[in-house]
């Protein structure tokens, strides 16, 4: 009877292990497939955007050419009607009809491009949905990332209150410094978009990504920046090089992690 009690105990407990890796993998599976489809969605909307703008330019520019074409034949008639060409006369029509047939293909376009941003949005959406179906699943906060800049574990400045190196006042410091070698890759600590690239203040170059968990990361100080405003980037691919830009004493990674616009020790946020 005991024997038959733990046995019953034991394949209960396999069961339900088994159900919880199947529905993790079903999870993963799911995530990473609208994450590609976002990715490629990105990429098309930047290949749209892009042809959009060449058709823009050569529409102002054809437009321009007509403009100066009027201009002489204005001229030419003014002086005598039979030094104007019948061709030349035609041109202005024909860059005319050009520039409509150019006009209705920019058209058809920006109508693709805001087809391609509703998806994206929809695709987004569909992803941030699984991910708090999965932290509620697991009475999560956030996931935990990676470890942003491989193979260099060490901390300079940790979290919280310190005397700045720089002004010498005790303030608050919102990250961890982790130092590393100039042009040293900076990792995405987790699949996410990013919501700022470039300058700002004593940050230097700095990258701000938006993770579908809901949570945030800084990385900053950089080189320079690799990832894009706009792009969607994988957990683990490079979006900075390692640099002292900024209000800055020597080559590391200022690394911040925010929950519910509150941060947080990034150590609590990542899989050591």
């Amino acid at each position: 009877m005991e024997k038959n009690i733990k046995t019953f105990i034991l394949t209960t407990f396999l069961c339900i292990t088994c159900f919880a890796i199947k529905n993790q993998s079903v999870y993963a599976f799911s995530e990473d497939v609208n994450l590609n489809l976002l990715i490629e969605n990105k990429e098309n909307q930047k290949e749209l955007k892009s042809k959009i703008e060449k058709l823009h330019q050569d529409i102002e520019a054809k437009t321009e050419n007509i403009d100066n074409k009027k201009q002489d034949n204005v001229q030419a008639e003014v002086v005598s009607v039979s030094f104007v060409e019948k061709n030349e006369l035609n041109s202005s029509d024909y860059l005319i009809n050009e520039v409509k047939t150019i006009e209705k293909e920019k058209l058809e376009l920006e109508k693709q491009l805001e087809e391609n941003k509703v998806k994206g949005m929809k695709l987004e959406k569909s992803i941030e949905e699984d991910e708090k179906k999965y932290l509620k699943e697991n009475n999560l906060r956030f996931k935990a990332g990676i470890w942003p800049v491989t193979s260099y574990n060490q901390i300079s400045s940790p979290f919280g209150y310190r005397i700045h190196p720089i002004t010498g006042e005790r303030k608050f410091h919102r990250g961890i410094d982790i130092p590393a070698p100039q042009n040293t890759e900076i990792l995405s600590s987790d699949d996410g978009v990013v919501i700022f690239s470039g300058v700002q203040n004593g940050y230097g170059n700095v990258v701000k990504l938006k993770h579908f968990d809901g949570k945030k990361t800084v990385y900053a100080h950089n080189t320079f920046n690799v990832a894009r405003e706009g792009d969607i980037v994988k957990q683990g691919q490079v979006i900075a090089k390692v640099g002292t830009t900024g209000n800055s004493t020597g080559n590391h990674l200022h690394f911040e992690t925010i929950i519910d616009e509150e941060n947080i020790n990034p150590l609590d946020a990542v899989n050591k």
